[in-house]
């Protein structure tokens, strides 16, 4: 009997099936992942928001022009149009956080330039040109606050003289920036106008569905970041990184099935990369990801089973260790001191600790935007905790 659209498949079977290297004609790129820490390395093609059948006949058609397995791109058409669906249907009955702000509102809100646009002050000079402009823009996200609406301000002016590279940093800066609803439009606009692969700027975009609690939409940005990425030697990790951020897709939905299944992918491919610079962290980047595993089914910290004392931990951040220091009294996280070398962390470094103390629970809402640094604080404060007792 012939399974309908939107029922239950395979997914892992299917990945798997469409990236094995004798599937594919010679020299076309088919893997999935995109590396957070390169924006640089790759750029991306166009997605269609809320569109599961669409993304049906997407994959149908495009791949055959590119040389897939027609087969193999009918398999991953049904596979994904039933996430798609799922992660709707979950859209409306899954919480496993705090409500998620509206996307419909954000975008009626939205004004582009916004009302604090004139009130900011920048005191850059915006006739050098934008290759040291940037420069600055990372500067001043780097130190968060106000000084982040001067970084987007500098970032719009020179969007304005169209000097701004081949454009993917005007997005990606907003949404580094927290400006999530003026992203979303901008990531929309600039994948539709670019043919090449750029899972990078599909993972930013998904992270912006995910912040609004758009599942769906972030579902099928990421099967399409699936479905294009890099040729060798970046083809393995990118596709370890899609894997990671569908887990973290699925966790934030309860799926935690299927948030393990794409996590122990992203495990087992990290350590297989061939990729030529960056290989010596690729364990601790498996590590990190099966730290994820190891606390999915972890929801809070329960009191008295923690021994007092002060424990650290260690993880793998943006720019180098981030070590987290726990003290515990009573049984309880009673203080977190973090030492870091993150530049944007847009505040990660001082709110994500704060919530897991509130909480007790290593399970608190990221930023989006922060998420290597949000990964690295939750790991190593995991790692502090099982020093302390933690089964």
């Amino acid at each position: 009997m012939r399974k309908p659209i939107g029922a239950p498949c395979p997914l892992g079977f299917i990945l798997t099936f469409l990236t094995l290297e004798d599937r594919l004609p010679a020299g076309v790129p088919l893997s999935v992942a995109a590396l957070p820490e390169s924006p640089d390395e790759n750029r991306g093609a166009p997605s269609k928001p809320n569109a599961p059948r669409r993304a049906f006949r997407y994959f149908g058609a495009v791949e055959m022009v590119r040389g897939y397995s027609f087969t193999a791109s009918l398999l991953l058409g049904v596979c994904l149009a039933g996430l798609a669906r799922s992660a709707a249907a979950q859209n409306s009955t899954t919480s496993t956080s705090a409500a998620k702000p509206s996307l419909a509102a954000a975008l009626a809100r939205l004004k582009v330039p916004p009302d604090w646009f004139d009130s900011v002050k920048v005191s850059y000079d915006t006739t050098k040109p934008w290759k040291d402009a940037r420069l600055e823009v990372r500067r001043l996200l780097g130190l968060g606050g106000a000084s982040a609406r001067e970084a987007i301000k500098i970032t719009y002016i020179y969007k304005q003289k169209n000097d701004i590279g081949n454009g993917h940093e005007y997005p990606m800066y907003l949404f580094m920036g927290g400006e999530y609803a003026w992203a979303i439009p901008e990531y929309v606009k600039f994948l539709a106008a670019t043919q090449d692969e750029d899972t990078h700027s599909r993972l930013c975009l998904a992270a912006c569905y995910r912040h609004f609690g758009e599942y769906a939409k972030a579902i099928e940005v990421l099967s399409v970041a699936m479905a294009r990425l890099p040729g060798p030697p970046w083809r393995i990790a990118r596709e370890a990184d899609v894997h990671d951020v569908l887990g973290d897709v699925f966790a934030d939905m309860g799926d935690l099935a299927q948030a393990r299944q794409h996590y122990e992918k992203a495990v087992a491919l990290y350590p297989t990369s061939n990729q030529p610079f960056g290989r010596q962290e690729l364990h601790r980047r498996a590590a990190k990801v099966q730290a994820k595993i190891d606390l999915l089914d972890r929801r809070a910290i329960e009191s008295g089973q923690l021994r007092d004392g002060i424990f650290t931990g260690k993880s793998l951040g943006y720019n180098g260790d981030v070590e987290v220091t726990v003290t515990i009294k009573s049984g309880k996280i009673a203080d977190i001191q973090v030492k870091h070398e993150e530049k944007i962390d847009l505040g990660a470094t001082v709110v994500i600790p704060e919530r897991i103390i509130a909480k007790q629970s290593l399970k608190v809402d990221g930023i989006s935007g922060a998420t290597v640094t949000y990964d690295a604080l939750v790991d190593a404060a995991f790692q502090a905790l099982k020093k302390a007792g933690l089964k």
